[in-house]
């Protein structure tokens, strides 16, 4: 439901955001990336009305990139947490000068210093490890260390929002906080503004002095720098100049180097030199942990059943856990009786529904092809008439999700299965349900062991963000 008042929001502190507002600085965070939203949104006022969304920066600058940037991810958040089409402005007060601190728009190329220690800056104490990341953790740990050398460059990559700045941040507080090491954090892009900069000014000196003479050197989002051919040279000569001086590299990016497209062939050789990590999606248990971790830093009492129910519904990354909880606790504030403190399975499911994610028309053949994927067995093949044990079971598993994420008759998923008839498929879908009831929904298979809840739960997920990425592609 949209708010008919109209309120202006000069405190930046999250706290104070109405549960309407937390929504849309969330969606709106989910759709360009965390590093951008802390960039550019954290220190915004925003002001609304019935028919607009006014997004009010503290400087001019700051509102015009904002506004040339992110107007169609501000109209996309605002529709979806008010439920309709709002005119977006983008404005500025200068004011807003005096009572927040804005990150500086220029680039400022002062010499490497050591790290200093921040509330802000993430460590390794506040990590949840588990199976999906613990290579990635130990190794983090080890290249601050002097035997981390041997691992160096260490290039982490996995998915948005699964905990890859997280460690590179942890290493750079670590080293910073127990060697004289200088060290530096840094994504590619603000690499690239400083080297673009550098390059018009005629300050070269001072921009590679400032990379070059580092005893560590951490850079996220390495993709950025994909079809950016003048950067990544200077990307490569950092690199193998900081490596000479015995100084350790750490890099992250959402796609292993050698999967970068438009990336140096010299530059993706020069980076998988050392260790690479993958940090997969959280498991259930990690998610569980992850989940119990954050409802005791918030002060939030919850079953052990209403974790569970949290995991199972946010399996794509840590960010998205984070969504949920934060709009949990915002719902739970509201709505949640004096009397009934702790917050149960029912209250996620009631609470929740309140504040539902995204959701955009799902397909078959979205299934059909995340499945697919997953199961290693081409869609033609889940569509065919093998009998084999493995085929048998994926085809029930896409079956199952054809029924519960689309609004499709049995009828018309047997069409879209190729089945004969749609008993088939009712059959398929059946057995899945009866397995999901069971307490112990892991399964043996012929070359893995499977929990049929745990897959059913991933492949919900990817399948929504296929449908998502289908529906983005095909945007004039």
């Amino acid at each position: 439901m949209f708010l008919h008042s109209v309120w202006y929001l000069r405190s930046m502190s999250q706290e104070q955001f109405s549960p309407i507002e937390l929504q849309l600085r969330e969606h709106l965070s989910n759709s360009i990336g965390q590093r951008k939203y802390q960039m550019w949104f954290s220190n915004t006022a925003i002001e609304c009305g019935e028919e607009k969304l006014e997004v009010i920066a503290p400087t001019k600058l700051a509102a015009g990139r904002i506004n040339d940037r992110f107007t169609s991810e501000l109209q996309q958040a605002a529709k979806t947490s008010f439920g309709k089409d709002v005119a977006v402005l983008v404005s500025y007060d200068n004011t807003l000068q005096q009572q927040i601190s804005i990150p500086s728009t220029r680039v400022q190329m002062d010499t490497p210093t050591k790290v200093r220690r921040s509330k802000s800056l993430l460590t390794f104490d506040d990590f949840i490890v588990g199976t999906c990341n613990q290579l990635a953790f130990a190794a983090g740990k080890q290249i601050t260390q002097e035997e981390g050398r041997s691992i160096s460059p260490l290039f982490i990559h996995g998915a948005c929002g699964v905990g890859k700045t997280h460690i590179l941040q942890a290493i750079c507080s670590m080293a910073s906080r127990t060697t004289k090491s200088k060290v530096r954090y840094v994504t590619a892009e603000q690499f690239t503004n400083e080297f673009i900069a550098s390059s018009r000014s005629g300050e070269f000196s001072r921009f590679r002095a400032r990379y070059r003479n580092l005893d560590l050197l951490a850079i996220d989002d390495v993709h950025f720098v994909a079809n950016k051919v003048k950067t990544q040279e200077e990307l490569l000569h950092t690199l193998d100049t900081v490596g000479l001086r015995g100084a350790r590299l750490v890099l992250a990016s959402d796609e292993d180097p050698r999967h970068i497209r438009r990336l140096n062939r010299a530059l993706a050789n020069r980076l998988v030199a050392g260790m690479i990590a993958e940090i997969q999606r959280p498991d259930r248990e990690t998610r569980c942990n992850i989940i119990k971790q954050l409802t005791t830093k918030h002060r939030i009492s919850i079953t052990d059943g209403a974790v569970e129910q949290l995991a199972s519904q946010a399996v794509g990354s840590v960010r998205e856990i984070e969504g949920k909880i934060t709009r949990l606790r915002a719902a739970a504030s509201l709505l949640i009786s004096s009397d009934k403190e702790i917050i149960d399975v029912e209250s996620v499911n009631r609470l929740l529904r309140c504040t539902p994610p995204t959701s955009l028309p799902i397909r078959m053949h979205h299934i059909l092809e995340v499945t697919s994927k997953r199961a290693g067995i081409p869609v033609n093949e889940l569509k065919g008439s093998s009998r084999a044990s493995t085929i048998v079971f994926w085809r029930s598993i896409a079956s199952y999700l054809g029924r519960t994420l689309t609004s499709q008759s049995y009828p018309e998923l047997a069409i879209a299965m190729h089945r004969k008839n749609h008993s088939t498929v009712h059959a398929a879908v059946k057995r899945i349900t009866e397995l999901l009831e069971n307490t112990n929904t892991a399964l043996k298979m012929k070359n893995e062991n499977i929990d049929v809840k745990e897959t059913i739960d991933q492949l919900t997920w990817e399948v929504r963000s296929k449908a998502n990425e289908c529906a983005q592609e095909r945007r004039p």
